[in-house]
């Protein structure tokens, strides 16, 4: 259950996201409460998101404003809190972007749910596209992400395989990819949680504010959107794709233990096959892991 500071909270962001600046007497009898909450949830939030907030005013500033963006060719769904990005992007059509705050329900891999904190960026993508393309997507989506965080602000971001992204072991992003036929199509989720200026509540995650301090998010997801929608184009490349994945994946060359459906398999992580299976070196010769049935990897 949501407690009364958070609920304010996200009453707030919800105000915020129509109007970037409010009074904060009127945005105070906008969620029904005394301005002292109000000021005082604000000021917690001024920890996650770009606001300021002085003697009168409460402003959000548009750089941090997902629903500022307004992308050519894509539906931008924005709201303050939802059960999962990735079910709510099930009722829109291909070609949308669903942005959610606060999420009470986030899936991960294999059923795994979670709850996110407030300033983080939690996404799903829906895109069409052919068969080619989706094969490669858990490819894709990790090197894009890599390269976006390496390139524009110089973090020394890893993959975790199969697609999870590490800052010196830390975990700054998570990626979940779902597929579904439709016609002679194929129709991609991908789901995107990535540490931005929230606190991670684990001790093996990291943020982009740990790292680099306060960060407009709209940057970084201007160019998430710019690349998904090259992904078709990425895919006529597919040994680059792989090249560069390889030079990115941190689980290459070390020691793995992964929890499958058939057991406890471990080894050398040597190679990724060209759909991103890694390829381990066991006692009892190679072993190909299948990122679709892999529970847990760890070394």
């Amino acid at each position: 259950m949501i407690d009364l500071k958070t609920a304010v909270k996200i009453l707030a962001l919800y105000k915020l996201i129509k109007n970037n600046d409010w009074l904060i007497r009127d945005l105070a009898w906008e969620i029904g409460v005394r301005e002292k909450i109000l000021v005082e949830a604000v000021e917690e939030l001024s920890k996650n998101y770009l606001i300021t907030i002085d003697e009168s005013h409460i402003i959000w500033n548009p750089a941090d404003i997902p629903s500022m963006l307004n992308p050519w060719g894509w539906e931008l769904v924005h709201e303050p809190i939802l059960g999962s990005t990735q079910e709510a992007a099930r009722g829109l059509g291909p070609w949308s972007i669903v942005v959610a705050e606060y999420m009470l329900m986030g899936r991960g891999r294999h059923g795994k749910t979670w709850k996110t904190g407030l300033g983080g960026l939690w996404i799903t993508f829906k895109i069409s596209t052919n068969s080619e393309t989706a094969a490669l997507m858990p490819i894709i989506v990790p090197v894009i992400l890599t390269r976006i965080l390496r390139t524009s602000l110089d973090i020394n971001a890893r993959i975790k395989w199969p697609n999870d992204i590490v800052v010196n072991g830390r975990k700054l992003a998570g990626i979940l990819i779902e597929a579904e036929a439709f016609r002679n199509k194929m129709i991609i989720y991908i789901g995107i949680g990535l540490n931005v200026n929230n606190e991670p509540p684990i001790e093996k995650a990291v943020s982009i504010k740990q790292i680099r301090g306060m960060t407009p998010r709209n940057k970084i997801l201007s160019m998430m959107i710019g690349w998904i929608s090259r992904a078709k184009k990425l895919a006529e490349e597919p040994e680059k794709l792989r090249e560069q994945y390889l030079e990115y994946l941190d689980t290459l060359n070390k020691v793995v233990t992964a929890k499958t459906r058939e057991g406890i398999v471990q080894g050398l992580a040597v190679d990724v096959n060209d759909l991103g299976y890694l390829v381990l070196e066991t006692e009892n010769g190679r072993k190909i892991l299948d990122p679709t049935i892999t529970y847990e990897v760890r070394y």
